[in-house]
C-alpha cells in the first residue's frame, strides 16, 4: 500500500540495523541535585550527563559506521546523517530528548514493578547479545566463540566507559530497560486485535503546501485560501457532472492517489489521520462529503465500501507499535513528572564532532557542500 498524504505516522522499527539512537538506562545509584523527578523519584543531573555523553558518543560511532558502509560515500545515508549530525550540533534539543527518554524508563521501570513484569537477568543478557550481533554481524550462538567479536565488545565498553564516566556493570545494565520495554510490548500486544475495520475511499486533496504534500507546518492565511480556493474549483467541476476520478486526476494534490481517480484502496481506519478517519467512519457511501480538514489539507471524499479485515502481518506490528505508543504516552499524562529550571544548565557537548577522524570529518564536509 502507498503511504499517502492521509496516514497517520508510524514507527515501523529501526532505519538501520547498527541504530540505538537512545540508549536505555535504568534507575543508577548516583548523587547530586535532580534534574527531574519522575513521581518523586529523582533523575541526578550526573546520571543525565553521563547519559547525554554516552548518546553522543554512540552517535559519533554511528557516524564513524556509516562512513564506512557507504566506502566514504555519506550522501547514500544523507538523511541519516545529516539527523545526526543536528543533533549533536544542538546540545540543548538533545539533552531535552535524553531526558524525556529517561523519564520515560523511570516510568516503565515503575510500571513495571507495579504489574510484576520486571526483566530477568537473562532477558538483559540477551539484548545485549543482540546489540553487539548487529554491530559485529555475528550469530548471537557465536558471539562467546568469535575473537573478532569479543575485541570489538571489550573496544567498545572501553569507548563508552571513558566517554561517559561510566563503569562496564553500569553500561551492562542499560540492557536491562529494553528487556523491560519487550516484556511490557508484548503484555499488551496480547490485547491488541488481529482484524479492524477498513474503509476504501477516494479524494481530491487541495494541499496546503503543494510543493511538499508531506509538510504538516500550520498553513499561514494565504496557502488555506489556495487551498479553499482549489476545493471550490473542484466542486464546481463535480457539479457540472465531471467525475470525480477525472477531477481527481486533474486537481489532486496527492499524485500517487489521482492517476488513480484518487482512489486509496482498503486502508485500515486506525492507519489515517485522525479527521479523515472521523470523517470516512460513518459517512454514506458513494456520497462526496467534504471539505474535509487534515494536517495535510482540504480533502473532497468519496466512501466506496466499509469492511472488518484481518490484519496482515506488517499491519499487526504497527498497530501493536501505535498502541505501544499511546500507552506510553498515557503513562507520562498521568504521571507526576516536574523538572528543575536549570535542568539544561551545562548540558555535555562532548565528545563532539571534532572528534571524528579526519576522514570522517572531510566527508561530512563533502556531505554538507553537496
Amino acid at each position: 500500500m502507498t503511504r499517502l498524504p492521509i496516514l497517520r505516522q508510524r514507527h515501523l522499527g529501526l532505519l538501520l540495523a547498527l541504530v540505538l539512537l537512545l540508549l536505555p538506562l535504568p534507575v543508577l545509584a548516583q548523587d547530586g541535585d535532580a534534574v527531574s523527578t519522575v513521581n518523586g523519584e529523582p533523575i541526578p543531573r550526573e546520571a543525565f550527563h553521563t547519559r547525554v555523553r554516552l548518546v553522543r558518543w554512540q552517535y559519533l560511532k554511528e557516524l564513524t559506521t556509516l562512513y564506512e558502509l557507504t566506502g566514504g560515500n555519506l550522501a547514500l545515508g544523507a538523511g541519516y546523517a545529516s539527523r545526526l549530525v543536528a543533533n549533536l550540533e544542538d546540545p540543548a534539543a538533545l539533552g531535552d530528548a535524553v531526558l524525556a527518554e529517561m523519564e520515560t524508563e523511570r516510568l516503565l521501570w515503575q510500571t513495571g514493578e507495579q504489574m510484576g513484569l520486571m526483566p530477568a537477568a537473562e532477558d538483559a543478557e540477551a539484548r545485549e547479545a543482540a546489540f553487539f550481533s548487529l554491530w559485529t554481524n555475528v550469530p548471537v550462538s557465536d558471539l562467546a566463540a568469535s575473537a573478532d567479536a569479543q575485541a570489538f565488545i571489550a573496544d567498545w565498553y572501553a569507548g563508552a566507559e571513558a566517554a561517559s564516566g561510566l563503569v562496564r556493570d553500569d553500561i551492562t545494565a542499560l540492557f536491562a530497560t529494553e528487556a523491560l520495554r519487550a516484556r511490557l510490548y508484548e503484555h499488551l500486544a496480547a490485547s491488541v486485535p488481529t482484524e479492524e475495520p477498513a474503509v476504501r475511499s477516494r479524494h481530491i486533496l487541495c494541499s496546503f503546501h503543494p510543493q511538499d504534500v508531506g509538510d504538516t507546518t500550520p498553513p499561514t492565511a494565504e496557502e488555506r485560501a489556495a487551498a479553499q480556493s482549489c476545493i471550490r474549483g473542484a466542486q464546481a467541476r463535480l457539479a457540472t457532472g465531471e467525475s470525480f476520478a477525472g477531477v481527481a486526476a486533474a486537481l489532486s494534490d496527492d499524485r500517487a492517489s489521482a492517476s488513480q481517480g484518487g482512489d486509496l484502496g482498503w486502508v485500515l481506519l486506525s492507519f489515517l489521520t485522525e479527521s479523515y478517519a472521523d470523517a470516512v467512519r460513518d459517512a454514506d457511501l458513494n456520497t462526496i462529503i467534504g471539505p474535509v480538514e487534515t494536517e495535510f489539507g482540504l480533502h473532497l471524499i468519496e466512501v466506496l465500501d466499509r469492511r472488518v479485515q484481518e490484519l496482515t502481518a506488517e499491519e499487526l506490528d504497527a498497530t501493536r507499535q501505535g498502541y505501544f505508543d499511546l500507552w506510553i504516552a498515557s503513562l507520562r499524562e498521568d504521571a507526576t513528572l516536574t523538572r528543575a529550571p536549570d535542568w539544561d544548565a551545562g548540558v555535555p557537548a562532548e565528545p563532539a564532532l571534532a572528534d571524528l577522524d579526519a576522514p570522517v570529518l572531510e566527508a561530512l564536509e563533502r556531505l554538507r557542500a553537496g
